[in-house]
């Protein structure tokens, strides 16, 4: 299924008319939202009869008299259910024929006024509990870092925190994407021009834990880039720099681990038959200074992957989704007979001091120790 979005800046020319139906056939697209339209009320049927034929629509004059949004969809793929209009945001719902899957969709464009954008914030965060899988695509007029706008003044701040708050509360976050990230410029001089990321898909799906590996601790560079992670100079409120902060760690944690942890599996081979052909060159060269160097060097290394292997099993033996391959499964099996045996009651002591063991024995201390407390049955 392809869904997107364009805010095509006024859709009353012909050639641009023209341009979407083109994208929209040639992309095969199943749904996709037309932005900042222009077209007055009584000139959009016609246009979407003449240029979207074979496709449903919807637009939102209800709310705003210059059609903000109009959603087109294939209707012999897709099915689609309007469930609430704003001037800013079409709510709908989604049910793609071919798979049977549905999902709940937002369509935004955001107002280029920062006070009217709070009721779109508002919108979304009303929605939020009432769906379930949900993608929001769209203009949001307003980007969410720093770093996201290039030229002329920053971005406001205040306005920057109020979407990341709405985004948060929603359980929302950009899907990740390839190709330019700056989707607007105003088209003017290099001295006044200005790029800024306004369109995005957010999608409230849920993300792959992040899980902090015990192994890390102990490698050198840890200490140091976590502190350059946390100390990394960020802007805004304190919930926004702690936030920003985390990221900022997470993001160098799993770099160290792409670097000097990841397919330990693969690298422990590979040092394994690197270290067993030193060894053969040593039969043949046994007072090689530079061969006994890389004897001592590979092997520390190797017994540092071991080390950390280990407590990644360790660390994974608790985790119940874990699916155990051959390299593992000895691992495994001794862990849960270790712990399997931690549980077992071997022998017991009664009020005699008799020492009993055995499954038969104790069993028999048992009933005797409890027919004293209780007393036995005696027929009437």
């Amino acid at each position: 299924m392809i869904i997107t979005s364009w805010n095509i800046r006024g859709l009353n020319k012909h050639v641009k008319q023209i341009e979407v139906n083109k994208f929209l056939t040639q992309n095969k697209l199943d749904i996709l939202g037309i932005l900042e339209t222009r077209v007055k009320e009584n000139k959009s049927q016609r246009i979407l009869r003449n240029k979207f034929r074979g496709y449903s629509s919807f637009c939102n004059y209800s709310k705003h008299y210059n059609g903000r949004i109009w959603l087109v969809w294939n209707f012999s793929t897709t099915k689609v259910t309007i469930l609430h209009v704003h001037a800013q945001v079409l709510h709908c719902h989604v049910h793609h024929l071919a798979t049977g899957r549905a999902f709940h969709l937002s369509v935004v464009y955001g107002s280029n006024c920062p006070v009217k954008r709070k009721t779109l914030w508002d919108s979304l965060t009303d929605m939020a509990p009432r769906v379930g899988p949900w993608v929001v695509m769209g203009d949001f007029n307003i980007v969410r870092y720093s770093h996201e706008k290039i030229g002329n003044l920053p971005a406001h701040l205040p306005d920057m925190i109020d979407f990341n708050n709405c985004l948060s509360s929603c359980g929302l976050d950009d899907m990740q994407g390839t190709g330019n990230d700056f989707t607007w410029f105003n088209k003017q001089d290099p001295s006044t021009r200005v790029y800024s990321k306004l369109d995005r898909i957010l999608v409230n799906a849920p993300k792959k834990q992040f899980k902090f590996l015990d192994c890390w601790i102990d490698h050198l560079d840890f200490h140091h880039q976590v502190a350059a992670a946390w100390t990394s100079r960020v802007t805004g409120n304190s919930m926004f720099r702690f936030i920003a902060k985390l990221k900022n760690t997470r993001g160098c944690l799993k770099q160290l681990h792409a670097v000097h942890f990841s397919s330990i599996g693969d690298r422990i081979e590979n040092l394994r038959t690197e270290l067993n052909q030193c060894f053969l060159d040593l039969q043949l060269n046994p007072l090689s200074e530079e061969l006994i160097t890389k004897e001592k060097e590979l092997s520390l290394v190797f017994w540092k992957l071991k080390d950390a292997e280990a407590k990644i099993l360790i660390q994974r033996a608790k985790i119940h989704d874990i699916k155990l391959n051959d390299g593992g499964s000895k691992f495994f099996s001794t862990r849960i007979k270790k712990r399997q045996q931690s549980q077992l009651i071997g022998e017991i002591q009664d009020l005699a001091g008799y020492t009993h063991q055995g499954l038969h024995e104790m069993g028999g201390a048992f009933v005797d120790y409890y027919q004293q407390l209780l007393g036995s049955y005696t027929p009437v």
